[in-house]
């Protein structure tokens, strides 16, 4: 089964990827910094922040972003997952890696090909509904 949704909030959701993608740029530690490389999303007026989810055959992805979508994509996409050793030296160590946390079904060639596909459709939803909200993105 393949679905897709936005959920908004009152204030900015982090999800499992947004450390690793927005990287604090203030001076401030992670989980006190105000900004981000690339930016937080803005907010949609009357809405909320948008929180995003794309379901795959029975796993959910959960995005705070559009470019946690990007992000997801890129990574995903390669037939051969990267180390994530470099990138989680010296913060918690790989086991807290978003990429270390999905279902070893979703790691599969086979199932991250068909993600991929989809991800980059609902993105493109995604993109066209917060503008239509008169988000730019």
């Amino acid at each position: 089964m393949k679905r897709y949704w936005i959920e908004y909030t009152e204030t900015w959701r982090r999800g499992p990827m947004t450390f690793w993608v927005h990287r604090a740029t203030d001076d401030e530690p992670w989980y006190r910094a105000r900004q981000f490389a690339p930016p937080a999303p803005p907010i949609v007026p009357g809405q909320g922040y948008p929180y995003f989810f794309v379901e795959v055959d029975g796993f959910t992805f959960e995005f705070a972003s559009l470019d946690e979508i990007d992000f997801c994509i890129a990574r995903l996409g390669q037939r051969h997952l990267p180390d994530t050793e470099p990138e989680t030296h010296g913060v918690s160590g790989p086991g807290a890696y978003w990429q270390n946390k999905l279902p070893k079904g979703v790691l599969s060639w086979r199932y991250r090909q068909k993600a991929v596909k989809y991800l980059a459709k609902c993105r493109a939803e995604f993109a066209r509904s917060l503008a239509a909200q008169g988000v730019g993105v």
